[in-house]
């Protein structure tokens, strides 16, 4: 059975932020792709993402490492990350 934790995502360009569950074994490559795909419909067209946004940590600041996992990251229920 695969694990998920609840992960609050925030966009400081336009100042929105929603909660996304999110398996804690898949590389954060293709969890940001996920938030790419759908951050068009929930930010009503008001973010359009590159292939150059990232996922950084909200406290430090710090970019993910986009070939390592969320449980190799040490992220758990409430991590907040910020798209930029």
């Amino acid at each position: 059975m695969r694990n998920k934790i609840l992960i609050e995502v925030y966009f400081p360009a336009i100042y929105i932020s929603f909660d996304v569950y999110i398996p804690d074994d898949v590389s954060f490559y293709r969890i940001t792709s996920m938030i790419k795909k759908v951050s068009d419909k929930i930010t009503n067209g008001l973010f359009v993402p590159s292939d150059e946004n990232v996922l950084c940590d909200m406290d430090t600041g710090l970019i993910l490492d986009i070939n390592q996992t969320a449980r190799e990251l040490c992220l758990h229920n409430g991590s907040k990350l910020m798209f930029i």
